[in-house]
């Protein structure tokens, strides 16, 4: 008992209860023992319960219910940029009739006047009929690019002047060519070139085809 003499565990001595030790050890007297013991015991088992609780307390603890009674919180519906497609329309308008074509009257096909005759055609250029000579002159009818026809006469073997070269407008006549100069009249044909004035012929001579 613990007021009464105890035996030491480690030597064996008997021990008086007053000196709480063995005089030969450091071992408590077997009451202290036990008291330490036992409050070592509770330290432990206090400490796990804490622990035990602190768990419970924490894993329990359930989070607020909201308040039945109360509204529901707001919540708004972000807009989200949308992309509109506009669709552009042209008036509709009647485009306007392309122009006109340029009636140009092209050159006709074949050899061009010589340049003793075609330097007296408007625009300097023309398409060559008929080019014939007789004895004493060279004929040469020409065609422009508009259409209109040419009588170009000149003297053979002489410089173009006022008195050896005329250039008068003429028109088809027949297999030929006509044209006139106030009283006198160049007719071209059928081989030969006849100049007359009034119903009196001048001249008739035949034509050979130069070219």
């Amino acid at each position: 008992m613990a007021g009464s003499p105890w035996t030491c565990a480690q030597c064996g001595a008997v021990n008086d209860p007053a000196a709480g030790r063995c005089g030969t050890c450091a071992s408590l007297a077997p009451g202290r023992a036990r008291a330490r013991a036992l409050w070592v015991l509770l330290t432990l088992m206090l400490v796990a319960g804490v622990a035990v609780g602190g768990v419970l307390l924490f894993t329990g603890r359930s989070k607020p219910a909201p308040d039945a009674a109360g509204p529901f919180p707001s919540y708004a519906t972000p807009v989200l940029p949308t992309t509109k497609t506009v669709v552009t329309t042209a008036n509709a308008l009647t485009p306007p009739p392309p122009p006109p074509p340029t009636t140009t009257s092209a050159t006709p096909a074949g050899k061009p006047c010589p340049g003793d005759a075609a330097r007296y055609l408007p625009g300097g250029q023309g398409t060559a009929l008929l080019v014939a000579q007789t004895p004493k002159s060279l004929v040469t009818i020409c065609q422009v690019p508009d259409g209109r026809i040419f009588y170009d006469g000149q003297a053979r073997g002489q410089a173009a002047s006022g008195d050896t070269h005329i250039m008068l407008p003429a028109q088809a006549s027949g297999d030929g060519f006509v044209a006139k100069n106030g009283d006198y009249t160049y007719q071209v044909g059928g081989g030969r070139l006849v100049v007359s004035a009034g119903s009196g012929v001048l001249s008739d001579e035949a034509l050979t085809t130069v070219g």
